[in-house]
Protein backbone atom coordinates (compact mmCIF):
# COMPACT_ATOMS: atom_id res chain seq x y z
CA UNK A 1 0.00 0.00 0.00
CA UNK A 2 1.21 3.65 -0.63
CA UNK A 3 1.13 6.27 2.43
CA UNK A 4 1.02 10.17 2.62
CA UNK A 5 1.34 11.68 5.61
CA UNK A 6 -0.67 14.93 5.62
CA UNK A 7 -0.08 17.66 8.47
CA UNK A 8 -1.82 21.09 8.71
CA UNK A 9 0.05 23.85 9.83
CA UNK A 10 -0.90 26.85 11.39
CA UNK A 11 1.96 28.78 12.92
CA UNK A 12 3.29 25.75 12.69
CA UNK A 13 7.34 26.48 12.16
CA UNK A 14 8.94 26.00 15.83
CA UNK A 15 6.52 23.01 16.20
CA UNK A 16 7.51 21.40 12.76
CA UNK A 17 11.32 22.09 13.33
CA UNK A 18 11.11 19.94 16.57
CA UNK A 19 8.90 17.02 15.13
CA UNK A 20 9.30 16.35 10.91
CA UNK A 21 12.82 14.76 11.92
CA UNK A 22 10.29 11.95 13.36
CA UNK A 23 7.91 12.18 11.15
CA UNK A 24 10.02 11.45 8.14
CA UNK A 25 11.48 8.39 10.03
CA UNK A 26 8.01 6.98 9.63
CA UNK A 27 9.16 5.88 6.06
CA UNK A 28 5.50 6.68 4.33
CA UNK A 29 5.95 7.84 0.54
CA UNK A 30 5.44 11.25 0.66
CA UNK A 31 4.30 13.75 3.18
CA UNK A 32 1.84 16.96 2.50
CA UNK A 33 2.29 19.76 4.87
CA UNK A 34 -0.78 22.30 4.50
CA UNK A 35 0.31 25.82 5.55
CA UNK A 36 -3.19 27.68 6.51
CA UNK A 37 -1.56 31.34 5.45
CA UNK A 38 1.04 30.99 8.74
CA UNK A 39 2.64 34.56 9.20
CA UNK A 40 5.23 33.11 10.92
CA UNK A 41 7.59 32.14 7.93
CA UNK A 42 6.34 28.31 7.83
CA UNK A 43 6.16 27.91 4.01
CA UNK A 44 9.67 29.50 3.66
CA UNK A 45 11.38 27.61 6.57
CA UNK A 46 9.85 24.16 5.15
CA UNK A 47 11.22 25.02 1.25
CA UNK A 48 14.57 25.78 2.66
CA UNK A 49 14.83 22.57 4.89
CA UNK A 50 12.84 20.02 3.49
CA UNK A 51 12.72 20.56 -0.18
CA UNK A 52 11.11 17.01 -0.72
CA UNK A 53 7.75 17.92 1.35
CA UNK A 54 4.61 18.82 -1.16
CA UNK A 55 3.20 22.19 0.43
CA UNK A 56 -0.41 23.35 0.28
CA UNK A 57 -0.37 26.68 0.64
CA UNK A 58 -3.54 29.13 1.63
CA UNK A 59 -3.68 32.47 0.19
CA UNK A 60 -5.81 33.30 3.53
CA UNK A 61 -6.61 31.17 6.45
CA UNK A 62 -9.30 28.30 5.91
CA UNK A 63 -8.84 26.95 9.36
CA UNK A 64 -8.61 23.21 10.28
CA UNK A 65 -11.45 21.14 8.39
CA UNK A 66 -10.82 22.93 5.29
CA UNK A 67 -6.71 22.42 5.60
CA UNK A 68 -7.41 18.76 6.06
CA UNK A 69 -9.45 17.78 3.07
CA UNK A 70 -6.94 20.15 1.03
CA UNK A 71 -4.39 18.28 2.49
CA UNK A 72 -6.05 14.21 1.64
CA UNK A 73 -6.52 16.19 -2.03
CA UNK A 74 -3.35 17.04 -2.91
CA UNK A 75 -2.19 13.19 -1.12
CA UNK A 76 -1.53 10.25 -3.61
CA UNK A 77 -1.38 7.46 -1.16
CA UNK A 78 -3.83 4.62 -0.76
CA UNK A 79 -3.35 4.98 3.70
CA UNK A 80 -2.96 8.86 4.62
CA UNK A 81 -1.69 9.05 7.96
CA UNK A 82 -3.17 12.55 9.08
CA UNK A 83 -1.25 14.19 12.16
CA UNK A 84 -1.00 17.41 13.71
CA UNK A 85 1.48 19.69 13.79
CA UNK A 86 2.56 19.15 17.42
CA UNK A 87 2.87 15.17 17.45
CA UNK A 88 6.07 13.06 17.23
CA UNK A 89 5.47 9.45 16.00
CA UNK A 90 7.23 6.21 17.35
CA UNK A 91 9.26 5.43 13.61
CA UNK A 92 7.40 2.14 13.63
CA UNK A 93 4.31 3.53 14.18
CA UNK A 94 2.86 3.53 10.52
CA UNK A 95 4.07 0.31 9.86
CA UNK A 96 2.43 -1.27 12.93
CA UNK A 97 -1.17 0.96 11.17
CA UNK A 98 -0.85 -1.14 8.00
CA UNK A 99 -1.89 -4.68 8.23
CA UNK A 100 -5.27 -3.76 10.01
CA UNK A 101 -5.99 -2.04 6.12
CA UNK A 102 -6.30 -5.46 4.66
CA UNK A 103 -9.70 -6.07 5.99
CA UNK A 104 -10.79 -3.63 3.09
CA UNK A 105 -13.86 -2.44 5.66
CA UNK A 106 -11.29 -0.55 7.75
CA UNK A 107 -11.86 2.68 7.27
CA UNK A 108 -9.69 4.30 10.25
CA UNK A 109 -6.73 3.22 13.02
CA UNK A 110 -5.97 5.67 15.62
CA UNK A 111 -2.52 5.65 16.99
CA UNK A 112 -1.75 5.63 21.22
CA UNK A 113 -1.22 8.71 22.16
CA UNK A 114 0.07 9.74 25.61
CA UNK A 115 -2.91 9.19 27.98
CA UNK A 116 -6.07 8.96 25.28
CA UNK A 117 -6.97 5.56 24.38
CA UNK A 118 -9.88 4.56 21.71
CA UNK A 119 -13.16 6.62 22.35
CA UNK A 120 -15.49 5.03 24.33
CA UNK A 121 -19.32 6.27 23.74
CA UNK A 122 -23.02 5.19 24.77
CA UNK A 123 -25.78 7.25 24.05
CA UNK A 124 -27.86 8.67 26.88
CA UNK A 125 -30.40 11.15 28.19
CA UNK A 126 -30.69 12.55 24.57
CA UNK A 127 -27.20 12.86 23.77
CA UNK A 128 -24.35 10.60 22.84
CA UNK A 129 -21.75 10.57 25.61
CA UNK A 130 -18.10 10.10 25.31
CA UNK A 131 -14.59 9.00 27.10
CA UNK A 132 -11.60 7.54 26.88
CA UNK A 133 -12.13 3.73 26.93
CA UNK A 134 -9.19 1.78 29.32
CA UNK A 135 -5.83 2.13 27.77
CA UNK A 136 -4.53 -1.66 28.04
CA UNK A 137 -2.87 -3.75 25.18
CA UNK A 138 -5.60 -4.45 23.36
CA UNK A 139 -6.66 -3.59 19.56
CA UNK A 140 -10.16 -1.93 20.44
CA UNK A 141 -12.90 -0.84 18.11
CA UNK A 142 -13.33 3.26 18.29
CA UNK A 143 -16.48 5.53 17.47
CA UNK A 144 -14.18 8.23 15.71
CA UNK A 145 -10.36 8.44 13.95
CA UNK A 146 -8.74 11.42 15.85
CA UNK A 147 -8.02 14.12 13.44
CA UNK A 148 -4.85 14.45 15.52
CA UNK A 149 -3.16 11.14 14.80
CA UNK A 150 -4.98 8.55 12.91
CA UNK A 151 -4.17 6.68 9.51
CA UNK A 152 -7.31 6.63 6.90
CA UNK A 153 -8.35 4.88 3.86
CA UNK A 154 -8.28 7.60 1.54
CA UNK A 155 -10.89 6.07 -0.40
CA UNK A 156 -13.22 5.75 1.96
CA UNK A 157 -12.46 8.99 3.04
CA UNK A 158 -13.59 10.14 -0.03
CA UNK A 159 -16.45 8.51 -0.45
CA UNK A 160 -17.84 9.75 2.75
CA UNK A 161 -16.80 13.37 1.79
CA UNK A 162 -14.05 13.83 4.49
CA UNK A 163 -14.54 16.31 7.18
CA UNK A 164 -17.80 18.46 6.95
CA UNK A 165 -16.21 22.69 6.91
CA UNK A 166 -19.66 22.97 8.44
CA UNK A 167 -17.50 21.99 11.85
CA UNK A 168 -15.29 25.48 11.11
CA UNK A 169 -13.18 26.58 12.74
CA UNK A 170 -12.95 23.28 14.61
CA UNK A 171 -13.79 21.21 17.34
CA UNK A 172 -16.29 17.39 16.56
CA UNK A 173 -15.28 17.15 12.81
CA UNK A 174 -13.75 14.29 13.18
CA UNK A 175 -16.56 12.90 15.52
CA UNK A 176 -18.81 13.98 13.09
CA UNK A 177 -16.92 12.00 10.24
CA UNK A 178 -16.38 8.66 12.51
CA UNK A 179 -19.91 8.60 13.18
CA UNK A 180 -20.64 8.62 9.51
CA UNK A 181 -18.26 5.80 9.07
CA UNK A 182 -20.04 3.23 11.53
CA UNK A 183 -23.54 4.32 10.12
CA UNK A 184 -22.08 3.29 6.71
CA UNK A 185 -20.77 -0.06 8.17
CA UNK A 186 -17.17 0.53 8.09
CA UNK A 187 -15.14 -0.37 10.78
CA UNK A 188 -12.80 2.83 13.25
CA UNK A 189 -10.29 0.33 15.50
CA UNK A 190 -7.36 1.93 17.78
CA UNK A 191 -3.81 0.25 18.29
CA UNK A 192 -1.94 0.57 21.11
CA UNK A 193 1.38 -0.57 19.54
CA UNK A 194 1.26 2.54 17.04
CA UNK A 195 2.70 5.10 19.53
CA UNK A 196 3.12 8.76 19.50
CA UNK A 197 3.55 11.57 21.32
CA UNK A 198 1.01 14.59 21.18
CA UNK A 199 1.29 17.46 23.07
CA UNK A 200 -1.77 18.87 22.14
CA UNK A 201 -0.99 22.73 22.03
CA UNK A 202 -4.25 24.48 20.24
CA UNK A 203 -4.16 27.68 18.48
CA UNK A 204 -7.84 28.10 18.54
CA UNK A 205 -7.10 29.49 21.72
CA UNK A 206 -4.46 32.10 20.80
CA UNK A 207 -7.01 32.86 18.13
CA UNK A 208 -10.20 32.99 19.97
CA UNK A 209 -12.26 34.31 22.42
CA UNK A 210 -13.14 31.56 25.58
CA UNK A 211 -16.70 32.29 25.65
CA UNK A 212 -16.90 31.93 21.69
CA UNK A 213 -14.81 28.47 21.89
CA UNK A 214 -17.20 26.86 24.13
CA UNK A 215 -20.18 27.96 22.34
CA UNK A 216 -17.95 26.78 19.20
CA UNK A 217 -17.84 23.45 20.57
CA UNK A 218 -21.17 23.14 21.71
CA UNK A 219 -22.83 24.33 18.39
CA UNK A 220 -20.70 21.32 17.00
CA UNK A 221 -21.53 18.97 19.26
CA UNK A 222 -25.38 19.39 18.41
CA UNK A 223 -24.57 19.51 14.85
CA UNK A 224 -22.92 16.08 14.77
CA UNK A 225 -26.61 14.75 17.10
CA UNK A 226 -28.18 16.34 13.93
CA UNK A 227 -26.89 15.80 11.53
CA UNK A 228 -26.53 11.66 12.52
CA UNK A 229 -29.23 10.49 14.91
CA UNK A 230 -32.18 8.30 13.47
CA UNK A 231 -35.15 9.94 13.71
CA UNK A 232 -36.43 8.29 17.21
CA UNK A 233 -33.67 9.19 19.17
CA UNK A 234 -33.29 12.82 17.46
CA UNK A 235 -36.99 13.30 19.66
CA UNK A 236 -35.44 11.61 22.39
CA UNK A 237 -32.59 14.67 21.92
CA UNK A 238 -35.02 17.23 21.24
CA UNK A 239 -36.84 16.48 24.56
CA UNK A 240 -33.33 16.52 26.75
CA UNK A 241 -31.95 19.74 24.79
CA UNK A 242 -35.24 21.64 25.67
CA UNK A 243 -34.48 20.84 29.31
CA UNK A 244 -30.99 21.56 28.88
CA UNK A 245 -31.64 24.85 27.61
CA UNK A 246 -34.40 24.80 30.70
CA UNK A 247 -32.10 24.40 33.10
CA UNK A 248 -28.70 26.29 31.50
CA UNK A 249 -30.12 29.21 29.54
CA UNK A 250 -26.99 30.18 27.89
CA UNK A 251 -27.26 26.91 26.08
CA UNK A 252 -29.42 28.56 23.83
CA UNK A 253 -27.07 30.78 22.18
CA UNK A 254 -25.03 27.60 21.31
CA UNK A 255 -28.61 25.83 19.93
CA UNK A 256 -29.43 29.08 17.77
CA UNK A 257 -25.98 29.11 16.54
CA UNK A 258 -26.61 25.33 15.05
CA UNK A 259 -30.03 26.26 13.80
CA UNK A 260 -28.42 28.91 11.43
CA UNK A 261 -27.89 25.37 9.77
CA UNK A 262 -30.67 23.69 9.34
CA UNK A 263 -30.59 23.86 5.35
CA UNK A 264 -27.24 21.93 5.67
CA UNK A 265 -28.42 19.00 8.01
CA UNK A 266 -31.32 18.24 5.99
CA UNK A 267 -29.46 17.97 2.88
CA UNK A 268 -26.42 15.90 4.76
CA UNK A 269 -29.71 13.85 6.49
CA UNK A 270 -31.04 13.02 2.98
CA UNK A 271 -27.55 11.62 2.01
CA UNK A 272 -27.36 9.70 4.72
CA UNK A 273 -30.84 7.79 4.56
CA UNK A 274 -29.45 6.49 1.21
CA UNK A 275 -26.12 5.64 2.43
CA UNK A 276 -26.14 4.59 6.09
CA UNK A 277 -26.13 0.18 6.77
CA UNK A 278 -26.60 0.80 10.57
CA UNK A 279 -28.10 2.97 13.39
CA UNK A 280 -26.48 4.29 16.70
CA UNK A 281 -27.83 0.93 18.94
CA UNK A 282 -26.07 -1.38 16.40
CA UNK A 283 -22.93 0.75 16.28
CA UNK A 284 -22.27 0.96 19.90
CA UNK A 285 -23.14 -2.98 20.30
CA UNK A 286 -20.22 -3.60 18.56
CA UNK A 287 -17.67 -2.97 21.59
CA UNK A 288 -17.93 0.86 21.72
CA UNK A 289 -19.72 0.70 25.07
Amino acid sequence: MTTSVVIPAYKGKDLLRKNLLSITKLGADEIVIVDDASPDGTAEFLQNEYPKIKIVKHPKNMRFPTSVNDGFAAALGEIVLLLNQDTSPDSQALKTLLPHFQDPQVFAVNLNENSRSWAKAKFKNGFLQFTNGPLDNRLHSSFWGSGGSCAFRKSLWNKLGGFDTVFTPGYFEDLDLGWRAHLAGYKILWDPQAKITHAAESTHKEEFEPTYLRRIKERNYLLTHWKNLDVARLLQHKFFLILRILRHPGYLVPTLMAMVYFPHIVICRIRQKFSSRLNISQILSVGLH
